[in-house]
């Protein structure tokens, strides 16, 4: 289920990572990826890869969410080691 977010905000995405056995880990490095309709054309599709920053156990990154048209954005938060990545969708409203 999408969160819903507000076109032309900025976003701020948060993430901890966990091993198999759910034990809290830090991994080296964590890449946030954006997958949006653009407003200039929202027929076609763009993609944002950020560099997220380590804060203690978490790692952070913002978005601004302006680039986009109104809709269904989806994101992934990847890191080395990690088995799978971490999905969700945005909805951007008004």
């Amino acid at each position: 289920m999408p969160t819903n977010a507000t076109l032309g905000s900025t976003i701020v995405f948060t993430v901890e990572f966990f091993d198999s056995n759910s034990s809290l880990t830090v991994p080296t490095s964590a890449t946030l990826t954006i997958s949006y309709p653009p407003s200039s054309n929202n027929v076609v599709t763009a993609t944002a890869i950020i560099a997220m920053t380590p804060a203690g156990s978490f790692f952070t990154a913002t978005w601004g969410s302006g680039v986009a048209a109104f809709g269904i954005t989806n994101y992934s938060v990847s890191a080395p080691g990690q088995a799978s990545a971490t999905t969700g969708q945005l909805r951007l409203t008004s």
